[in-house]
């Protein structure tokens, strides 16, 4: 069995991280631990929505 390179072993949770607010290493702490609080909004938010519309066309049913 091949091994894949570390690139393509990327879960999709680190795809998405990197594509809405990536961090890069030249980052302050600061603007680092920012990034990360907004992911994370960003996550409960999504959820929220996606959440919402599951509901909303369950009830439609």
């Amino acid at each position: 069995m091949e091994q894949q390179p570390a690139t393509e072993k990327k879960t999709l949770l680190q795809t998405l991280r990197e594509s809405v607010l990536p961090v890069k290493p030249n980052d302050h702490v600061v603007v680092k631990f920012g990034k990360n609080i907004g992911f994370g909004v960003f996550l409960v938010l999504f959820s929220c929505v996606s959440l919402a519309i599951v509901l909303s066309i369950s009830l439609a049913l």
